[in-house]
C-alpha cells in the first residue's frame, strides 16, 4: 500500500500553475521529528518534503494557506521518471493556520 501521513509547515507560500485547464500547486513542508539517541538524549530533526497537489486540491491550498501554516496531509509517494526525485501527491489534507508568527521552524531554513 502506497500511503503517507505528514503533519508540518509550509515553507514557503504554495506555487499554483495551470496547463490545459489543470491547475498543480508545489510546496514545501518542514516535518519534524523527535527521538531518543542510543544515550537517552533528544534529538529533534526537521525535514524539508516536496508535495504536489492538483486541481481542485491545488486551487483550494493555493486560497487557504500561507507560509507557516500547519497542514495534515495524506499523500501517495511518486517518483518522478525525469529526475527519480521522489514528491508525495496530496490525496487528501486538512489546514490549520499560523496562531504563532515567530515560529521556532522558521530559523531552520
Amino acid at each position: 500500500m502506497n500511503k503517507c501521513h505528514f503533519v508540518g509547515k509550509l515553507v514557503d507560500d504554495p506555487y499554483l500553475t495551470e496547463t490545459n485547464n489543470t491547475y498543480l500547486v508545489k510546496f514545501v513542508l518542514a516535518v519534524e521529528d523527535h527521538r531518543r539517541d542510543k544515550n537517552g538524549s533528544k534529538k529533534r530533526r526537521v525535514d524539508f518534503l516536496q508535495f504536489e497537489a492538483w486541481d481542485t486540491a491545488a486551487s483550494t491550498i493555493e486560497k487557504y494557506t500561507e507560509k507557516g501554516d500547519c497542514l495534515v496531509i495524506e499523500a501517495i509517494a511518486r517518483q518522478h521518471r525525469q529526475t527519480d526525485d521522489i514528491v508525495f501527491r496530496v490525496t487528501n489534507f486538512k489546514i490549520f493556520p499560523n496562531t504563532y508568527p515567530d515560529s521556532e521552524w522558521d530559523d531552520e531554513k
